[in-house]
């Protein structure tokens, strides 16, 4: 019966077991699977004078009835397939079509239900003339459930929204969102899965997540039903929830230290520290993506490419309307325009060729060199690039050589000018339609392709740009948080707060260290909390110095108006009690100011033989040489007087009954007599019973004193207090 014997053999050897349906009139048959045929069967050809209305529905409720007719031939004109969208053949706006004829194009091909037809049948009416019979037809019978209307839906979300509708949150704070789908028909059996807009996902209707790096994240619910009729993985919600989530930035806290910009601190002393907290701002702008320099170097054949990135689009928006691409601008030069084909690649693969060949020997903007040297690439020089825009639907020319010629060019590899021809820059239109691009995801690698064709020459892209309508572009979910709170934590070692500034004296060696905590508005409702931030600022506080005072140094007045003065007798005085005398250096200095900058300090060769005046001061810096820590002291020079004697009358007194010529004399009575007027806290006063023991200061005698002999000479040392030898002897 059948024209296409290898064919249909193929068809029915596969289809053996599948129940074959064939025409009758005023029959109703539920069936999703079996061959729909004509009258004639395998046997022969279908019968003249028939009148057929069939009617194939689905198993069940909510399927669509499909035929795939894979042969029909008919009697062109005379037998006539007319197909409905319907269960009955009464409404003629529910008709498919007539379909007669044996060529390909008469079949009915693939046929199927909508989804707005309830029943989900199809009636077919076949009606055949008194004529020549064909062949007819074979049909599959198969059905498919279409997808159901998704609408995914978020519940409930912890933290809660602000006024915006956006989620703000502190990193690595927990983020809980529940959702559920609204169903057309039935969710029964359906999944869910959190897209979470940083690359990663959860399954289920809850989701517990967190952020750990700052930025914009749009989270979106995907919901997919156990219907395979459409998609082998089911059937998905259209719609986007787009929960916008702001992960803040940390607080920024430069400017926090001490104010001498000094962790290191001397025993003793204070510093006060600034505390500085700055929120910082997240840019996402959409800015148009820009190109690096590409080299197109000689070639025959030979293919470039340079990309860029286009990332700030929602993850599932497409160019719809070739409007909402306003152009493509390179800026690019090139020294034979005629041997070039330039395309652009969306990140879908769509392509549309800018320009192809074409244009003779022109330049694209202004090579290095002449014709001839850059002609033979051996000059990479680059060029003066010119902008070049693509705009769609203009009703410019496509690039063309000889626009302007016969310009004048500064040839660079040499003296003098030469004349050429080039295309200006400016807007051109595309060899093909841009409308090539549409339906091209806007996110994604969008790729330029040139093509050199024709060796002996060479170029640059120096950027290339997509300017696309702003109108398009998300919304701006930039934000900056607000600082709610900021101060320093409790500190025993805190002496004073002004404002953010903390004074800190630590009462002993080792390290200090100060927080600093700033609380901003993120992740929280009502202001009752927030992202919490912290700084630590750490002060080493340096052993204690210990020293002792020095003394004050005196010589005797020689009648000099100055003298000399050893002054590092003072050493071992000031070392003394210091547990590692090596670990300080000690130097002397004649002013405060010359000691506190550790200046103009005395050489030891002077300070061991100081020319001083009565009165002076010399000032000591004592300092640690590993944290140049120190401690000022001072000491006073003294020019003494030479004491003298005033003569006393002799001490008499009367024997007692022993006669034994010993008695005791109180010799202290004399030392004010001889001292006459001199100060008596400024001298000592002793006696001797010789002169060479008076002269040397030794086997002074105690008071009261009792005579040797009588009579009895006694001698005496007057010694300015403070030594340095200034004495006098007599008796």
């Amino acid at each position: 019966m059948k024209k296409l014997v290898l064919l249909l053999s193929i068809l029915f050897s596969v289809s053996l077991t599948a129940q074959v349906f064939v025409i009758e009139d005023g029959v109703t048959i539920n069936t999703c699977t079996g061959v729909f045929v004509d009258t004639g069967g395998d046997s022969g050809p279908y019968s003249a004078n028939e009148s057929f209305t069939y009617t194939i529905c689905p198993e069940n409720a909510g399927q669509l009835v499909q035929l795939q007719f894979s042969a029909f031939a008919t009697q062109a004109g005379a037998d006539v397939m007319t197909i409905y969208n319907a269960d009955n053949a009464t409404d003629p706006a529910t008709s498919f079509g007539d379909f007669s004829g044996t060529a390909s194009a008469n079949s009915p091909g693939f046929v199927s239900a909508t989804q707005d037809n309830p029943s989900g049948c199809i009636t077919i009416v076949f009606t055949s003339s008194g004529g020549v019979n064909d062949t007819g037809w074979v049909a599959d019978i198969s059905c498919f459930e279409p997808c159901q209307t998704i609408v995914s839906v978020l519940d409930s979300a912890s933290p809660s929204s602000n006024e915006d509708g956006y989620i703000r949150v502190c990193p690595f704070e927990d983020i809980t969102l529940t959702g559920s789908g609204q169903f057309s028909t039935s969710g029964a059996g359906a999944t869910y899965e959190w897209d979470l807009g940083d690359g990663t996902t959860q399954a289920g209707q809850t989701a517990v997540f967190s952020y750990d790096t700052p930025g914009v994240y749009l989270v979106n619910l995907n919901i997919t039903d156990t219907n395979t009729s459409v998609d082998p993985d089911g059937c998905k919600n259209t719609n986007l929830i787009n929960q916008v989530i702001q992960v803040a930035l940390p607080t920024d806290f430069t400017g926090t230290g001490n104010a001498a910009a000094d962790s290191a601190l001397c025993f003793g002393e204070s510093t006060t520290i600034n505390g500085v907290a700055t929120v910082v701002p997240f840019l996402n702008e959409c800015t148009p993506p820009e190109s690096d320099v590409t080299f197109l170097p000689d070639g025959s054949g030979q293919v470039y490419e340079t990309s860029i990135i286009v990332d700030c689009f929602e993850s599932d928006q497409t160019l719809d309307d070739i409007a909402q691409l306003l152009e493509i601008c390179l800026v690019m030069e090139h020294s034979y325009l005629g041997d070039l084909d330039i395309e652009i690649i969306s990140p879908t693969g769509e392509l549309v060729r800018l320009h192809d060949q074409g244009g003779g020997s022109a330049n694209l903007g202004i090579p290095w060199a002449t014709g001839g040297v850059d002609g033979e690439s051996n000059n990479l020089t680059e060029g003066v690039g010119f902008q070049y825009c693509f705009v769609p639907g203009t009703t410019n020319p496509t690039l063309v050589g000889g626009i302007q010629p016969n310009e004048t060019f500064v040839s660079g590899d040499g003296p003098g000018t030469y004349t050429d021809s080039f295309v200006p820059a400016g807007t051109y239109a595309s060899v093909n339609s841009l409308n090539g691009l549409i339906g091209s995801s806007l996110n994604g690698s969008w790729t330029i392709r040139i093509t050199d064709n024709i060796g002996a020459d060479n170029g640059y892209i120096f950027a290339w740009v997509l300017n696309f309508d702003p109108a398009i572009q998300p919304p701006d979910l930039s934000f900056t948080p607000t600082i709610i709170s900021e101060e320093w934590d409790a500190d025993s070692t805190i002496t004073g707060i002004d404002g953010n500034v903390i004074t800190v004296q630590p009462p002993s060696e080792g390290q200090y260290c100060y927080t600093y905590r700033a609380t901003d508005d993120f992740g929280c409702e009502y202001y009752d909390f927030g992202c919490e931030y912290s700084t630590e600022v750490c002060i080493d506080v340096a052993p204690e110095l210990i020293y002792a005072a020095p003394i004050d140094l005196f010589v005797c007045n020689t009648g000099a108006t100055s003298s000399v003065f050893d002054l590092t007798e003072n050493d071992a005085i000031i070392y003394g009690p210091t547990p590692s005398p090596a670990d300080f250096v000690l130097t002397y200095h004649r002013t405060q100011a010359q000691a506190d900058s550790g200046s103009s300090a005395i050489s030891a060769t002077d300070a061991a033989a100081f020319s001083g005046t009565d009165g002076q001061i010399i000032y000591v810096r004592f300092e640690h040489q590993t944290t140049e820590c120190y401690e000022t002291v001072s000491f006073t020079l003294n020019l003494l007087d030479q004491p003298v004697i005033t003569s006393v009358i002799d001490m008499i007194v009367c024997d007692d009954i022993s006669n034994d010529g010993s008695e005791s004399f109180d010799l202290s009575s004399k030392t004010l007599d001889i001292l006459g007027t001199q100060a008596p806290g400024s001298y000592t006063v002793t006696y001797y019973t010789s002169f060479a023991d008076a002269d040397a200061g030794t086997n002074n005698l105690s008071s009261p004193h009792i005579n040797d002999s009588s009579p009895e000479p006694i001698y005496v040392r007057i010694e300015a207090n403070g030594g340095a030898g200034c004495y006098i002897s007599t008796y």
